[in-house]
């Protein structure tokens, strides 16, 4: 049933109507149920634009519109992702001002605590755990902070290779985490000048579209 839809808005919309049904060909190609049908849909716009300019002219402006959502998109993410820093700022700078309301005016139970009862709710106030306050990174000693070192994969295991057997193993027992990430900034240059580098290989560049 879906690709019969697709079908039909493929042959029908983005053919002959497609200045006018840009929301309708993006539905079109999401509700296909496979690669086929959205291959066809494409092959059905690819025919259209090769035998028209104002197709063609469509088609841009239709890629032109996909970008601008997309930097809609973004701002409103921004947008949201400030409404919600002001609501949780609002939520806690309320949730102290009721903590410091009940720690006032609310009496203890026979067990110690202090509530404000409503009709169909109750707020009470719990201790939080203990937490640590750093005062000052540098007067912490070593033994109590860890560090992140990011270097060369040759330059980590040369300073293995300088320490005993033993004191390797030991220090690699200690390492959390060992994270190996390619310089592909530096196997790049060394490809493109002819060095064969095991593991790695140069992808030529495609094509992208610049809409003009």
């Amino acid at each position: 049933m879906a690709n019969e839809l697709v079908t039909s808005q493929a042959s029908h919309c983005t053919l002959y109507d497609l200045e006018d049904t840009l929301q309708a060909l993006s539905n079109s190609i999401a509700m296909a149920e496979d690669g086929g049908a959205r291959q066809m849909i494409l092959c059905e716009i690819g025919q259209a634009m090769r035998k028209t300019k104002d197709k063609r002219d469509a088609v841009a402006a239709f890629l032109r519109h996909c970008e601008l959502q997309q930097q809609f998109a973004d701002s409103e993410i921004e947008r949201i992702s400030r409404r919600k820093a002001l609501i949780r700022s609002v939520e806690e700078q309320l949730e102290n001002y009721v903590v410091q309301l009940i720690e006032q005016f609310a009496p203890p139970d026979c067990k110690g605590v202090q509530r404000l009862d409503g009709n169909v709710s109750s707020m009470r106030i719990q201790k939080n755990p203990d937490s640590v306050l750093i005062t000052d990174l540098g007067a912490v000693p070593s033994a109590y902070k860890n560090v992140t070192l990011t270097m060369p994969a040759y330059v980590w295991e040369a300073l293995l290779a300088c320490v005993s057997l033993g004191d390797r193993k030991e220090f690699e027992s200690r390492v959390e985490k060992t994270e190996y990430k390619p310089d592909k900034k530096a196997i790049a240059g060394e490809l493109k000048s002819g060095t064969v580098i095991a593991g790695a290989d140069l992808k030529f560049g495609g094509h992208r579209l610049v809409i003009g």
